[in-house]
């Protein structure tokens, strides 16, 4: 597939260990400075960044999903809350940016994302096909 050279593609794949702070700071790493609380991808560009697997981030003790809820943040508010001590408390609005995700089943060691976050994100289900399906298809293509 060749690459769209007036976007700029960002991945971030989440596991059980990913952390809210490394989520943010993946993300400002791809970010220019446009103003003192504005940032934007690089060059101008629009950015789709692609949340792999968004059902893997650790549930807490209190049935909160802490990176899901700074993914929710970063959907609902344009940004994210500065981590430097001299500008903690203050919002960093992202601009230009879009964002698509996908997740499977819950199950398994994989969690439902909480409803806050899923509000943001239009959600449809592909079933997987039949073995047989599966077999016609490939078995078609195999002759």
């Amino acid at each position: 597939m060749k690459e769209d050279p007036r976007l700029i593609f960002k991945k971030a794949n989440f596991s059980f260990a990913t952390l809210p702070g490394m989520f943010q700071s993946q993300m400002i790493a791809d970010l220019e400075k446009k103003s003192n609380l504005i940032f934007h991808p690089r060059d101008g560009r629009p950015m789709m960044v692609f949340l792999d697997d968004m059902s893997m981030p650790e549930v807490n003790v209190w049935g909160d999903q802490p990176t899901l809820e700074i993914v929710r943040q970063a959907l609902e508010q344009g940004g994210f809350y500065f981590l430097d001590k001299d500008l903690r408390g203050k919002m960093m609005e992202i601009i230009n940016v879009r964002y698509i995700s996908s997740m499977t089943h819950p199950g398994g060691g994989r969690n439902d994302i909480p409803s806050r976050c899923k509000r943001h994100l239009y959600c449809f289900n592909v079933t997987p096909p039949e073995q047989s399906t599966v077999n016609t298809i490939y078995g078609t293509m195999m002759r």
